[in-house]
């Protein structure tokens, strides 16, 4: 059931691989140690890393089965569209595309704001948009140029990104000091606090899907597209659950809830202050190689909803040189750069803010309807048959789709809004292009 397009299957299992750890482990882990810190205690991060490690694989196995069954670029468009009809699929590709492009605009932005740091004047407004234009444009002209490149880039980059994830995990490990873990659960800091905690560490787990996106540009997709979505996020669970553990050990609770950078302040008690730029520089490479595998993954989703017929034909155009859906890419970048020109001028900050809050989202409901998607499929080719079969087949998209739904009510009244808002007015745009062909 292969998918029949111009693009070119250049993607091994290395690359895939890195491809769904590398965009998972972005910017977010750099400050969630501090981050939990202020919402739980020891015990409750801890609880928190195993819950949502342990649903978000289950959302992981759903795309992994989906995607050696359906090894089609689009990945979660084509699940739910084959499950529930078009409309559903295109919904999904809607929420998806907008998520990703929307957020693609943070991630340029948290490159600026670490590079500042380094380069004094890209404190300055306009020469942050300059240089955030810039890193936007190469990276998509990357893409565009093949996505073997771009995925040796990612996987370069992932590679300097684990081996410094293990670095900070021995150095803390030596360092460990069980009484900075002390109390678990600190007055105030009960299992009460997990939910919001968990929470939190979801948005570590965004990214898992990317094998199933690129599916249709894998080689051997019916094995590797399983095998690298379950190898990344292990390798991903794993570190995250390390770090967070050993950086607990290695610091009071009080200092790390307050430092506005754990990772430098942690590993400067051992270093000295002079650490402060080896860190800066590990984060600007890790969120590099999430902006080129963001760009590959979101251009990928509107590429195969165009070949559908529910996006405009050009989102489909495949570059004839280069295999690559270039117009999907360009377009994309095209929006984000105007995302990023609302940030830089103050008077449009407000608006800049709104459509941020309108992306984080988006991704939920996706990866619920892909869990569900997946209980349907197995119902209508005759799987499930009882409620012994149920349980043996349908139980981990279940869970998968339990935990989404979760996370959707435990993100707040006001996100829900924004995200149902964005939704809406995906319907219009859907009945455009329907119209229009």
């Amino acid at each position: 059931m292969e998918q029949k397009t111009n693009l070119k299957k250049d993607i091994g299992l290395l690359i895939a691989t890195a491809l769904v750890a590398g965009n998972m482990m972005g910017s977010g882990i750099f400050m969630l140690p501090a981050t939990l810190a202020g919402i739980t205690g020891p015990g409750g991060t801890i609880l928190a890393w195993l819950i949502t490690g342990v649903c978000s694989i289950c959302l992981a196995v759903s795309f992994a089965r989906l995607g050696s069954k359906y090894p089609k670029t689009g990945g979660p468009y084509e699940y739910s569209k084959v499950a529930f009809g078009e409309f559903t699929g295109f919904m999904n590709a809607w929420l998806y595309w907008n998520g990703s492009w929307i957020g693609n605009a943070a991630v340029i932005l948290a490159i600026a704001t670490y590079t500042s740091s380094l380069v004094p004047a890209l404190s300055n407004g306009h020469v942050a948009f300059i240089f955030g234009t810039v890193v936007l444009w190469i990276f998509t002209g990357i893409n565009i140029l093949g996505i073997r490149k771009a995925g040796k880039i990612q996987t370069i980059i992932t590679i300097f990104e684990i081996c410094f994830f293990i670095f900070f995990i021995i150095i803390t490990a030596l360092h460990f000091n069980v009484a900075n873990i002390k109390p678990l659960f600190p007055k105030g800091k009960g299992l009460s606090t997990v939910n919001g905690a968990a929470v939190n560490t979801l948005w570590a787990f965004i990214g898992l899907e990317s094998a199933a996106i690129t599916a249709g540009e894998i080689k051997n997709p019916e094995k590797n597209v399983k095998r690298s979505t379950i190898l990344g996020i292990s390798i991903a669970a794993f570190l995250y659950i390390c770090i967070n553990f050993f950086a607990m050990g290695s610091i009071s609770q009080k200092a790390l809830a307050s430092s506005k950078a754990p990772f430098r302040d942690i590993l400067s008690q051992y270093f000295g202050s002079g650490v402060a730029t080896f860190i800066t520089i590990a984060v600007i490479l890790s969120i590099l190689g999430t902006t080129v595998g963001w760009l590959l993954s979101t251009a990928r989703v509107s590429f195969a909803a165009a070949e559908n017929g529910v996006f405009p034909k050009i989102f489909g155009k495949v570059h004839p040189k280069f295999k690559t859906p270039h117009a999907s890419l360009i377009i994309g970048s095209v929006l984000l750069n105007i995302l990023l020109f609302m940030n830089y001028n103050k008077s449009l900050v407000g608006a800049f803010t709104f459509v941020i809050l309108l992306s984080t989202l988006a991704y939920l409901p996706v990866y619920a309807m892909t869990a569900l998607a997946e209980i349907k499929i197995m119902i209508n080719n005759g799987q499930v048959k009882n409620f012994p079969t149920f349980v043996k087949c349908a139980l981990v998209p279940l869970v998968g789709f339990i935990y989404a739904c979760w996370a959707i009510y435990g993100s707040g009244w006001q996100v829900i809004g924004y995200g149902a808002l964005l939704a809406v007015l995906g319907v219009p745009f859907y009945f455009y292009v329907k119209i229009r062909k």
